[in-house]
């Protein structure tokens, strides 16, 4: 699975990388199946007409690349340094004014102080879980707002789309057709409201109600791996 680390004092050089990839891999299908979801409304109500060969989650090419471009340095910095750093000794209660000790369980298997160890990850392991899941919602929920580069690129291949014949379905001849511009504006709305359902859509996935309650994430946990994948760091 993976190769065993050196000896660290805290989660450091490797095992911040392996760790922080770990998740993102963890993470690959929630968000695809999140991404196919999206794309596969956005056919049904923008392209009914969609005549092009390929996949419907086609369409999200900008959103997916944006989001593996910087998908390692948002979770790591989320992770690291921003809540597990540090060592986490503490003065020795036997001693006060000699050298801090670690505490019990600290840096392995199970160290109930907030620190950088591998221990202390597997003790709040439910916030390292939320941590994964927050950092990844926020960053995609954020690549799909308008304005936002990749946005406005998913946003540019759905019209030039409409624009080819694969959008709304031509009237009968003789009929009066709708103005280009209001239905353009009424095409960008749909994109948007669609895109409006990440956070509600990528907390269902997880195992979550989509209403603000994520009953522990359950499928998108991971915990009896990666305790254990954790835990090969001393």
């Amino acid at each position: 699975m993976f190769a065993l680390p050196a000896l660290v004092a805290t989660c450091e050089g490797g095992c911040i990388v392996d760790i922080t990839n770990a998740f993102i891999s963890n993470y690959s299908t929630p968000v695809n199946n999140l991404f196919e979801q999206l794309a596969n409304e956005m056919v049904a109500k923008v392209l009914p007409n969609r005549r092009y060969a390929s996949p419907p989650i086609s369409l999200m090419g900008p959103l997916l690349d944006a989001y593996h471009k910087s998908v390692y340095a948002t979770l790591e910095h989320a992770i690291f340094p921003s809540y597990f750093h540090g060592k986490c000794q503490q003065p020795d209660p036997k001693n006060p004014d000699g050298p801090w000790v670690n505490p019990p369980g600290c840096p392995n298997p199970d160290c109930p102080i907030v620190c950088g160890t591998p221990g202390s990850m597997v003790h709040f392991y439910p916030k390292l879980r939320y941590i994964a899941f927050s950092s990844t919602r926020r960053q995609l929920v954020e690549l799909a707002s308008p304005g936002n580069d990749a946005y406005r690129a998913l946003e540019e291949n759905v019209m030039a789309e409409i624009e080819s014949g694969g959008g709304y379905k031509q009237r009968a001849a003789g009929t009066r057709m709708p103005p280009k511009q209001r239905k353009g504006e009424q095409a960008r709305g749909q994109v948007r409201e669609i895109m409006s359902q990440i956070s509600s859509r990528l907390e269902k996935i997880c195992g979550g109600t989509g209403t603000g309650t994520t009953h522990g994430l359950p499928k998108c946990s991971w915990e009896k791996r990666m305790k254990e994948f954790i835990l090969t760091y001393p």
